[in-house]
């Protein structure tokens, strides 16, 4: 059993360095991201993990479903297609659809969720 919350505030995370590398476009500021696989690895058809990011605003096509909770930090998601948008703190947890288009947020100096991705 993983106890998550615990995990993702005292696992060592590895640096991704800009969104940019994972994919997202860039919006505002520089955000730098960093993570670990917990659960599964690239290429499984679904993986449990950390990330992090710092401040910034950044948009992001889900090529995966991602159910997430966040730990530390706030965050506000935006979704392009609904114009939808919550403020998410710390317990608060949302679901992305594959396929969704959403803004990213940030607005703590670091945000820290665990999640679980499908592929």
């Amino acid at each position: 059993m993983l106890i998550l919350n615990e995990q993702a505030l005292n696992t060592e995370l590895t640096s991704y360095g800009s969104v940019a590398n994972l994919g997202a476009e860039v919006l505002d500021g520089d955000p730098q991201a960093s993570g670990v696989v917990l659960v599964g690895q690239e290429g499984d058809p679904q993986n449990l993990g950390i990330f992090a990011c710092t401040q910034g605003k950044f948009h992001v096509e889900h090529t995966f479903a991602e159910h997430a909770t966040l730990v530390k930090g706030s965050v506000t998601l935006v979704d392009k297609t609904s114009g939808e948008s919550k403020t998410f703190g710390p317990g608060e947890s949302w679901y992305i659809e594959t396929g969704e288009s959403i803004d990213w947020i940030i607005e703590s100096e670091e945000m820290v969720k665990h999640y679980l991705a499908v592929f």
